[in-house]
């Protein structure tokens, strides 16, 4: 007869922790090989252009591209004093390409290389003249190959669907290439220091942590923000049902007032991305308008009139500046993402619906060349590049 008394103890096996939970405190390495493998192409680019009137600057994406983009239509402004569009690339490829020219810049940027809509963006971009910088990890692909430059972001293979380093090094990428243009130009220019993230991978953590079980379990989440700031909620959105299966959405913070407040009910979960800066004065306006709601508002802040207007602060280290915020904001998105997932009993790197969702992506039916109409004004070497 086996002894069964209280003395036998039966091993406990924890289970591994996801993809998505490695891969967060990963970041910091994942930008410093980010910085050091684009200086030269960024150099190159810049080389490249110098014998052409460059007034149109425009990123081009789908997802986590196009965030980054956003990123890139703040940093330009306020780095390099220049002007560049953030458009989806649907919207380029199908409805508003006859505006890009020569003189047009189009960064198209596509991760695994084969995302239909961005290739045909880049055809478009061609069709009319417009310099074409493709940005993808894949040189074999056609948005490489057929490209006038090609920009490698492959710095870190990424196992979990839930995307990280990809963001982070193509929003690095668009940060130096302002920075690039900046200096150029003599405006003075403060590279972003990967090292500043380092402490905070697992205090922000930490933060995430101490929001309780019933605050996260609405059904309604709501991330918003503005400029740099909307950029994070978009990418935060994302990682929300990426890892969460979280029917989550974004909105810009003046817009939210307008329109998506209408939609708060108590319970309602809203995550305000915003530092100490310009658009601190409406966050915590809307923050104390949300209480009054009844909503459960988390803010990604490093204000002390924002943390407390709101439910929950997730303090930003002290003293970051506001145009670092795409870097260090994402940290607590991230660790919010892989907690809802697992609260939720979701698994953080099995995005639902993959099946249907990447050949939508990769499969889709293109415009061809003949689709695009090749400007008149334009000489015959200019129309057949």
């Amino acid at each position: 007869m086996s002894n069964t008394g209280a003395d036998d103890q039966t091993a406990v096996v924890e289970p591994a922790p996801s993809l998505l939970e490695q891969e967060i405190p990963l970041q910091p390495d994942v930008l410093r090989r980010a910085a050091a493998s684009f200086a030269d192409p960024i150099s190159n680019l810049l080389d490249a252009l110098a014998g052409r009137d460059v007034d149109d600057w425009v990123v081009t994406g789908c997802g986590d591209s196009l965030f980054a983009g956003v990123c890139a239509e703040v940093w330009f402004a306020r780095i390099a004093g220049r002007r560049l569009r953030a458009v989806q690339a649907m919207q380029l490829s199908r409805e508003t390409y006859e505006a890009l020219t020569p003189r047009s810049v189009v960064l198209a940027v596509s991760h695994s290389g084969t995302t239909a809509r961005v290739l045909e963006a880049a055809r478009a971009a061609r069709a009319r003249g417009a310099f074409v910088v493709a940005v993808t990890a894949n040189p074999a692909s056609e948005l490489a190959t057929s490209a006038d430059l090609w920009i490698d972001n492959s710095v870190r293979h990424e196992r979990s669907n839930c995307r990280t380093a990809s963001f982070q090094a193509v929003s690095l990428l668009m940060r130096m290439l302002a920075e690039a243009l900046a200096a150029r130009a003599g405006r003075p220019v403060r590279p972003f220091d990967p090292g500043l993230i380092v402490p905070y991978i697992m205090e922000s953590r930490e933060q995430v942590g101490q929001v309780s079980d019933a605050d996260l379990a609405g059904d309604q989440w709501i991330f918003t923000g503005s400029g740099l700031g909307l950029a994070a909620a978009e990418y935060g959105m994302a990682k929300a049902y990426e890892a969460a299966t979280l029917p989550a959405h974004s909105v810009e913070l003046e817009q939210f007032i307008h329109c998506e407040i209408f939609t708060v009910r108590p319970g309602t979960n809203v995550v305000i991305i915003c530092p100490a800066g310009r658009a601190l004065s409406r966050a915590v306006e809307l923050a104390e308008g949300l209480a009054k709601l009844g909503a459960v508002t988390i803010a990604i802040t490093n204000a002390p009139s924002l943390a407390d207007a709101a439910t929950y602060s997730l303090r930003l280290p002290d003293g970051v500046d506001e145009d670092d915020l795409p870097f260090v904001g994402v940290l607590p998105l991230q660790w919010l993402a892989l907690r809802l997932a697992l609260q939720r009993g979701e698994n953080p790197d099995l995005v639902a619906n993959k099946w249907v969702n990447r050949p939508l992506i990769d499969n889709s039916a293109q415009w061809g060349p003949e689709r695009y109409h090749v400007d008149p004004t334009l000489t015959s070497a200019e129309a057949s590049r």
